[in-house]
């Protein structure tokens, strides 16, 4: 059985990736809080900004990686508030974040390469790993923190039978985007930019990224330790 673990593929680009790999007979399981009823892929409720939420999904991942004969993960569930300036974050907004797009997938990565299958790990990145962008120092943090930290394990893993690699979809048509538009410019001083991104048609589809992430780093093997940027291939 080939095993894909997806986080937050409820909706955008993780519900869109899960329904390719679905098409592809991946025996495919959504890891977040809730799951659209029109879904018909395997749901294990988890709340990834909870650490005690995210180590009871992972013991309850433990049946069906046992009947795995290899295990896709798909990291790309993420929160984008809180969008301020430091010094007027939300402290449990703040906590909350760290711990989903950071932690969640450092515990996520470090349990299934504990397993005797072959492994391999998407990382879903952003542009805001590599630059700083006022307001968004919690998710430039976080992304910044996972790209070294998939960076490191991919090294790790050099000379197996695993693989790790990021890709970065870019901006989208999707509910974080909604988020971002809705941000005060005393919050968020871009915010214009990406309203622009709306009005001008600039946001892609999640269902044509996600149809580019599996046809471009799935259907090909792709290489560990690398990034791969949606400029670069579509």
């Amino acid at each position: 059985m080939k095993l894909a673990l997806v986080t937050g593929a409820s909706l955008g680009l993780g519900r869109a990736v899960a329904e390719e790999l679905s098409r592809r007979n991946y025996d495919v399981i959504n890891l977040s809080r809730s799951q659209s009823r029109d879904l018909t892929f395997k749901h294990i409720e988890v709340d990834l900004s909870d650490v005690s939420s995210t180590l009871r999904a992972l013991d309850q991942i433990k049946p069906y990686i046992a009947d795995a004969t290899s295990l896709l993960i798909i990291q790309n569930a993420a929160l984008i508030e809180p969008i301020h300036r430091a010094g007027h974050l939300d402290t449990e907004q703040l906590t909350a974040h760290v711990q989903a797009n950071l932690l969640a997938p450092m515990l996520i990565t470090n349990a299934v390469l504990a397993y005797d299958v072959p492994v391999s790990l998407i990382h879903v990145t952003s542009g805001a790993a590599k630059r700083p962008i006022s307001g968004w120092s919690a998710y430039c943090g976080t992304k910044a923190g996972l790209d070294h930290f998939s960076e490191t394990v991919a090294l790790e893993l050099e000379g197996t039978r695993h693989r790790l690699a990021l890709f970065n979809p870019g901006v989208m048509d999707t509910s974080m985007q909604q988020t971002i538009r809705a941000s005060s410019r005393e919050a968020f001083q871009d915010v214009e930019q990406f309203q622009a991104y709306e009005t001008e048609g600039k946001l892609r589809s999640p269902e044509t990224v996600g149809r580019v992430l599996v046809e471009q780093l799935i259907d090909k093997p792709f290489v560990n330790g690398k990034t791969y940027t949606i400029h670069d291939l579509i």
